[in-house]
């Protein structure tokens, strides 16, 4: 930990030493007591760098150019005894499974009986080449990652107080995660990230207090606080231009909001100006010393501390271009101290292939399907196992998002097609198609029949093309079956139980991927396929995004029939969004109808009214129709937040239990309306009587 973790002295303002015609970011930070007798913030910037590695090992470069950047704030809460303990133990606990994570990700979990010296001089030589692999991070796996290094901070401040009545450690928390130019965002607590341009200042926290009237009020979550800890995430792109500025409480409450903005893009313009004309400007301004000495003198009583960074070197940019009727080319272009660098992947799109045709010492069987967006194949390996060929068409070589998406679709896959627990086998390691153990490999020497344990999951598993590959496709099991809109459209509308038994099957493979903090985000029955087993299999990933980085979530392509409400407004999006979309596949087929039209869906009224008289049509039990209702309802807060509490409710069963009969209307119809027609014939009686 002591060559990672550098905490910031107390009273002083340290400067990094980057030049700024190569480092990748320029900082500037300081932090002071103030009126405090003691500094309770620490502070931390630092490279997420190896364990074993050093700066002087790791690249010829300037050591932070590619490394990923961490820049921690945490303010002891001063109502705890150990204030100053509190934010330390949250910085040295984040940074240290946040760098763990990030090096288990670059090389992966390997158990080596090398001799010390050997594993070190092994990390150090893997270090050199680790840089390297930091750009191509999934958003949501760095999501994950950040958000376990923080819950183990909250558990190393709570459980001590709670357990062995130690006195209670408190902390808020800042973070960022620099990779490139993609800024992972994580903060609890009442200190504050502004992301600054040159003529605008945004907020891009929110202040987690309990107001009192006009006052600031109290803390309403803080590390340390409960076992459940409440964290903001988001990820965005830094350009070069813009800047981020961390402080707390004690800096943006003693200077307006007005005055603020002025100072810290006024630095922008005068940072970036400098960049251009190579000098030195940007290790002179002063910035946060300047500010927190302006909040001292307004008067401030508590610590004051601030950190402002932003890039220095051209960020990555991937463009996409059409070069040839059968090639897309994706682009990297990055500075570099000596060179202007330029890393190309080509890849070739497989379209048009015939039955008979080869591709990767795959031979296509039969053309599946032929789109204006993909072309799929079923192709088989040399030693006849059936796989599905999916790639983009040709229709798409300009569309730069598809491609990206389709790439993405791809990663995801991969990722959900991978073990879950330790000696289980990897899902993309497994014959698809054969659950009988062989041990005969397959053709791309990766593939191996050893078992189906992992067929529960109810996903379509991915596996990994050939390495040597130049094509640009996906490499799927093969489904004998149909979709689930076949199924509906011929046999629409289903008894109760044949539904209930598949929105089970429907609801455990997305809670696969909820599990792994991902939604789905385009449930609908077309992603659906039915086995000739009857099991189910959940396909199409490309519209799931991160549960944590909920600024991702946008409404699918396609049919819009199924896609929650929320996503046309800012309501939250998470488990509950999916779960309307298994809902409004349950309404189909008990009904054969689809109980709102996309308009509705859209531009949805003040509560969206389910239409009832098919389902009693369909004598779908009460409990079930109150369980469909809920999870159709318009408020996501109303809404089940779970997938199988909403299938525990929908579970035909229940309707046994149900104590309360149907409404009298629906039993006696004509009785209710000749009670109201009677009542009315005596009302009139009554007012002939009174006005004579």
């Amino acid at each position: 930990m002591d060559e990672l973790i550098e905490q910031v002295p107390k009273d002083v303002n340290q400067k990094a030493n980057h030049n700024v015609d190569t480092a990748l970011w320029w900082a500037d930070f300081h932090t002071m007591a103030g009126r405090k007798a003691e500094n309770q913030d620490s502070l931390l910037m630092t490279t997420c760098l190896p364990y074993g590695s050093s700066p002087s090992t790791t690249s010829n470069n300037h050591p932070s150019f590619k490394a990923p950047l961490l820049v921690l704030m945490a303010d002891g809460v001063s109502a705890c005894q150990f204030p100053k303990q509190a934010s330390q133990l949250v910085i040295n606990t984040i940074t240290h499974h946040i760098t763990l994570a990030l090096e288990n990700m670059m090389h992966g979990d390997e158990v080596s009986t090398e001799s010390k010296d050997q594993s070190l001089a092994k990390t150090q030589d893997h270090a050199k080449k680790a840089l390297s692999n930091f750009d191509g991070f999934d958003d949501n796996q760095v999501a994950i990652l950040i958000k376990e290094a923080v819950h183990k901070a909250n558990d190393a401040l709570y459980f001590p107080q709670d357990y062995q009545r130690v006195p209670a450690l408190l902390s808020t928390l800042s973070g960022l995660l620099c990779i490139g130019d993609r800024i992972h965002l994580f903060h609890t607590g009442d200190s504050r990230i502004y992301r600054i341009g040159i003529d605008n200042m945004v907020l891009s926290t929110k202040d987690h207090n309990i107001h009192q009237g006009r006052d600031k009020g109290a803390l309403s979550a803080a590390v340390g606080a409960d076992t459940h800890l409440e964290l903001q995430q988001s990820v965005f792109t830094l350009h070069q231009n813009e800047g981020l500025a961390l402080m707390t409480d004690g800096v943006y409450e003693s200077i307006t909001a007005a005055e603020l903005q002025f100072e810290l893009c006024t630095a922008v313009k005068v940072i970036h100006q400098s960049m251009d004309t190579r000098n030195q400007i940007a290790n002179s301004l002063h910035i946060s010393q300047r500010l927190c000495e302006q909040a001292f003198s307004e008067g401030s009583h508590d610590n004051l501390s601030m950190v402002m960074l932003g890039m220095n070197a051209r960020a990555t940019k991937t463009k996409v271009h059409r070069e040839a009727a059968s090639s897309v080319y994706l682009e990297q272009f990055e500075d570099s101290e000596s060179v202007n660098t330029q890393d190309i992947t080509h890849y070739r799109l497989p379209t048009g292939l015939e039955v008979g045709a080869k591709i990767d010492n795959f031979l296509v069987r039969k053309i599946i399907a032929r789109t204006a967006r993909s072309e799929v194949y079923l192709v088989e390996d040399e030693n006849h196992h059936p796989f599905v060929l999916k790639s983009p068409s040709l229709n798409t070589i300009a569309d730069g998002h598809y491609l990206r998406e389709f790439l993405k679709e791809r990663k995801i896959g991969l990722s959900l097609s991978k073990h879950r627990h330790a000696g289980e086998p990897a899902y993309n390691q497994v014959d698809p198609n054969s659950p009988q153990n062989n041990d005969m490999p397959l053709s791309m020497g990766v593939y191996k029949n050893v078992g189906s344990a992992f067929n529960s999951s109810g996903l379509l598993r991915y596996y990994p093309v050939p390495a040597s590959s130049t094509y640009l496709y996906h490499l799927t099991e093969y489904i004998e079956g149909e979709s689930l809109r076949s199924f509906i459209d011929r046999q629409a509308p289903c008894d109760i139980w044949q539904t209930y038994d598949l929105l089970t099957k429907v609801g455990m493979a997305v809670r696969v991927m909820h599990r792994n903090y991902l939604l789905h985000q385009d449930v609908k029955p077309e992603n659906i396929l039915l086995t000739k087993s009857g099991a189910v299999k959940l396909i199409d990933f490309g519209s799931a995004s991160s549960s944590i980085l909920k600024n991702n979530m946008r409404p699918p392509n396609g049919d819009l029939h199924y896609a929650a409400p929320e996503y046309y407004t800012d309501a939250p999006k998470g488990v509950h969004s999916d779960l309307f979309s298994i809902a409004v596949i349950g309404y189909e087929l008990l009904t054969g109808e689809l109980p709102f039209s996309s308009q509705a869906l859209m531009t949805p009224p003040q509560s969206l009214v389910v239409p009832v008289q098919p389902l009693r049509q369909n004598r779908v039990p009460t409990a079930s129709q109150q369980a469909l209702m809920r999870a159709l309802h318009s408020s996501t807060q109303a809404r089940y937040q779970a997938i199988g509490e909403f299938l525990q409710d929908f579970n035909p069963d229940n309707s046994n239990n149900i104590s309360d009969p149907e409404p009298l209307i629906i039993r006696h119809p004509l009785l209710v309306w000749h009670s109201i027609c009677f009542i009315q014939f005596i009302a009139i009686i009554l007012l002939l009587v009174y006005f004579s």
